[in-house]
């Protein structure tokens, strides 16, 4: 186990509540779950838990690299995966708070003539508010057989989409990476800056986040990088398994980040979240599911966000609550994949500590191919 101090970063508003909530005993609970879960030589996890902007545990367990045995550490980059999209959400709000898009504009604003030949009803109808709250009806690319393809580009999934949908768009919900992508490249459009650039310039450097990086090519570029891994059904020893024909995607789940970076990413989100009021909905056009910049929404509250990260070699989950009686920020990022029974593990362990973390909603992320395909 390795345990690191986030130094860096000073919190207010410490409380006695938050403290007695995870005392000695849950402590070592937790530790007692995660050292059985997780061993020194085997692919593991970074977990964080925060209340009341106070850090009341943190811990890092196993290796990023099976290679190198290069141990996790609260700057080890894990691919985000779908955790992803709140940044890609985040970065389509600034250029509407810069006026140079509307939620409420069609995608017939952004791309060509060509692709507004090829698909006129989706460039007429289908609104940047649709793409961030999944409600475009847009087919998602991961439906597709994509093992035949080499790693594919926002650019490729872009070429494949054809001018059908699942609904009228914003009548129904339906989780598309697809819709992510297209915001990814309306920012590129928009900004006339590339998406690492982008986010580089707006998000990771002025809220001083270090090393994480969106996808390149080039993985040695990627500082502190985590190989995602699976244990094969059967089989005693973990292999790497960290990329995809998917993994190059971006605006649906590119990013490299680490325990570190994402505490930082929480703590200003956080500060501006009364500048975001404007851009939340009340409700969407589902009975159960809510979704609203990059975020699941077990009711239409917002008080309660949480997300999962689900790809090649990677499994991740990110829970919080902000509301006027307390907040609270639960990661945990693994690189192994298809790791949702240890994740739901720990959701069991300290749901009576933080009763929202309870089944009815966490079941909410792991059902996500149900709820999608």
């Amino acid at each position: 186990m390795n345990t690191q101090n986030v130094d860096s970063i000073q919190f207010d508003n410490i409380t006695n509540d938050s403290i007695k909530m995870f005392d000695d005993k849950t402590i070592s609970l937790l530790d007692d779950l995660f050292n059985s879960d997780y061993h020194e030589n085997e692919p593991g996890a970074a977990i964080l838990i925060l209340i009341d902007n106070h850090i009341v545990y943190q811990r890092c367990f196993g290796l990023a690299n099976l290679d190198t045995c290069e141990k996790i550490t609260a700057d080890t980059n894990f691919r985000l995966a779908s955790l992803t999209k709140q940044f890609t959400a985040y970065g389509i709000i600034l250029l509407e708070q810069q006026n140079r898009l509307s939620k409420n504009d069609t995608l017939r604003h952004f791309f060509s003539e060509q692709f507004q030949n090829k698909c006129p009803f989706i460039s007429n109808h289908v609104t940047i508010q649709h793409l961030l709250d999944h409600s475009s009806g847009i087919f998602d690319y991961e439906i597709n057989d994509l093992e035949d393809h080499d790693q594919w580009s926002d650019y490729d999934v872009f070429e494949t989409i054809n001018d059908k949908t699942f609904f009228t768009p914003g009548s129904h919900y339906r989780y598309s990476n697809t819709g992510y992508i297209l915001l990814g490249l309306i920012i590129e459009i928009v900004s006339k800056k590339s998406l690492e650039n982008f986010f580089y310039e707006n998000i990771f450097q002025p809220f001083n986040m270090k090393t994480n990086c969106l996808y390149n090519s080039d993985q040695t570029l990627i500082k502190n990088r985590a190989l995602g891994s699976i244990k094969q059904t059967n089989e005693e020893k973990f292999i790497m398994f960290d990329q995809s024909s998917t993994s190059a995607t971006r605006g649906d789940g590119g990013i490299y980040m680490s325990l570190n970076d994402y505490l930082q990413w929480y703590r200003h989100y956080h500060i501006l979240s009364s500048t975001l009021k404007p851009f939340l909905i009340d409700e969407l056009p589902s009975d159960t599911y809510h979704y609203n910049l990059g975020w699941f929404l077990p009711d239409s509250t917002g008080k309660i966000r949480l997300h999962s990260g689900d790809t090649c070699g990677f499994t991740h989950q990110v829970f919080r609550i902000d509301d006027e009686k307390r907040n609270v920020l639960v990661l945990y990022l693994t690189n192994i994949g298809q790791n949702h029974e240890k994740i739901q593990k720990f959701n069991h362990l300290i749901v009576d500590k933080i009763p929202q973390i309870n089944p009815n909603n966490t079941n909410l992320l792991w059902n996500m191919v149900t709820l999608t395909r």
